[in-house]
């Protein structure tokens, strides 16, 4: 609450990491279980490295495209599952939360159906991942939070079932990032009436 009356902007990889945390909890592939620490973490960390190696993380997502909005099951962004059971995704994404994030949550199609992958910056090998950043996005307003368009195109680890479509993200996800935006609403409200409160106590008025 103190937060949202202070800076709104900076809530949302507040808000994602924070619902996106109790999946990645029960469902983080092998290579990243040293991850479990810093996902846990209220510190925030900007270096760049490796998830294990920080002290804290920021987790983005990756949901919509431009043919289809918030029609997620539209989606065109395909996944190819590999030889060693990792994923190769191929496509775009029109609206890149966070993208300085560690990882994202991003959707694709498999022969399933609509899947949710999980996509870190780094690879269990140390090397960058395969995203690319084609341009932030020129928003009103909401400028202290980045978000941008991206292309995809790499190996990526299956967090939750395939094929759950709409439901691919979880639902427990998805509640926790709409209460959070309940807060946030809540918070700006409270700010806008002390704003006014303040105005009106402390100006004189001639008569």
């Amino acid at each position: 609450m103190l937060h949202a009356q202070v800076e709104a902007g900076s809530l949302c990889p507040i808000t994602m990491t924070f619902a996106a945390t109790p999946l990645l909890l029960q469902m983080l592939p092998a290579p990243f279980q040293d991850w479990t620490t810093p996902l846990l973490s209220d510190r925030y960390d900007s270096h760049l490295l490796p998830g294990g190696q920080k002290r804290g993380l920021l987790i983005g997502m990756g949901m919509t495209e431009k043919q289809g909005g918030s029609d997620v099951m539209s989606n065109t962004t395909r996944a190819e599952r590999l030889e060693d059971g990792s994923y190769r995704l191929v496509g775009h994404k029109w609206f890149f939360l966070v993208p300085q994030s560690d990882a994202h949550l991003v959707l694709a199609q498999t022969t399933g159906g609509l899947s949710c992958f999980f996509v870190p910056r780094f690879l269990p090998d140390g090397q960058r991942n395969a995203i690319r950043l084609e341009r932030l996005k020129d928003k009103l307003g909401n400028r202290s939070n980045a978000s941008c368009r991206s292309g995809v195109s790499g190996c990526h680890w299956l967090v939750v079932g395939a094929g759950r479509g709409r439901n691919s993200s979880d639902p427990e996800m998805g509640g926790m990032t709409r209460f959070d935006c309940a807060l946030g609403s809540h918070a700006m409200m409270r700010r806008a009436f002390f704003a006014g409160d303040l105005s009106c106590t402390s100006t004189p008025c001639f008569w």
